[in-house]
């Protein structure tokens, strides 16, 4: 873009003029720079505009005019003490100084978008191991999750299912249920046989939904159930909040302004964003705060 900025002093200093004032170097990088911004904005937008006067205001905000940047131009080659070439080194430094800059800035939102979402994901259900080997114990192997909150809900395990199993068609059914008790998002897998795997997948609640039921014993209506042998290891739902409501109760959290803490907004003013030692609380539970929409929870987010 700084070739665009030359291309532009270079069509100035073309025209002809009569009485202007000369603009200081320091102002003139001003508005070079501001025109750097000016065809960046123009090109990302895709805005066709050969003139020159869509700088005018640029011009106008320094208390200078077009024709003061053609004679400042014009003049410039007859001075010892600065080249041109000099001025545009300064406008590219601090551009690029700028740009450093905001993507520091980048940087340092995704880190508090990462925070947040960590801080507000909870395991909400979880068994290390579940054996099941009598039908009377396949009830645990049925299990719903109740009083959702808009979120994604993540289910994962690991299964064996035994030679002794006398089922040939097991599957795992999970999905979303609505407060008009319909079922949303099934998802149906057949389950392996004779060897260690793994299964996961993710629900993305709504306001609509109620309950996240899953089914590690299903079989269609017209197959038998029959004598189990499962194991099944490691069993969780993950809860995780979308990023905007993270940050935003993470905020709510951190009141007076107090954006995040001390120890993260001093890490910001390191050379590298670095978090490792921040700890933020994540297992409080107030049981009279007001929680997202309305419903009992163990955390502590901002209510709309």
């Amino acid at each position: 873009m700084a070739s665009t900025v030359v291309a532009i002093a270079t069509l100035l200093g073309s025209v002809a003029c009569s009485g202007p004032r000369v603009i200081p170097d320091n102002i003139l990088i001003d508005i070079f720079h501001d025109a750097y911004i000016a065809n960046a904005y123009i090109d990302e937008c895709n805005i066709n505009s050969d003139s020159l006067y869509i700088y005018e205001p640029i011009f106008e905000r320094y208390g200078y005019t077009m024709d003061d940047l053609q004679h400042t131009i014009m003049t410039f080659t007859e001075r010892k003490s600065a080249m041109l070439s000099d001025l545009m080194h300064e406008v590219n430094s601090r551009i690029d100084a700028e740009s450093k800059v905001e993507n520091r800035k980048m940087i340092i939102l995704d880190t508090i978008d990462n925070i947040a979402k960590r801080a507000y994901t909870r395991t909400i259900y979880s068994d290390t191991l579940i054996r099941v080997k009598h039908m009377r114990d396949t009830t645990k192997l049925r299990i719903t999750i109740s009083d959702l909150i808009p979120a994604e809900y993540s289910v994962s395990f690991d299964y064996l299912i035994d030679s002794l199993d006398e089922n040939r068609n097991s599957r795992i059914e999970a999905y979303l249920l609505t407060y008009d008790t319909v079922q949303t998002l099934r998802h149906t897998m057949m389950l392996s046989r004779y060897r260690e795997a793994s299964y996961s997948r993710k629900f993305k609640a709504d306001t609509v939904h109620r309950e996240l039921y899953i089914d590690m014993f299903y079989h269609p209506e017209t197959e038998e159930s029959k004598l189990p042998d499962i194991t099944i290891k490691n069993f969780k739902v993950v809860r995780v909040l979308d990023t905007e409501q993270s940050v935003d109760s993470l905020y709510h959290e951190q009141l007076n302004l107090r954006i995040i803490n001390h120890a993260l907004m001093t890490s910001f003013t390191a050379d590298t964003v670095d978090v490792v030692d921040v700890v933020i609380p994540t297992d409080t539970i107030a049981s009279d705060t007001t929680l997202l929409y309305g419903k009992k929870d163990s955390l502590t987010l901002r209510a709309n």
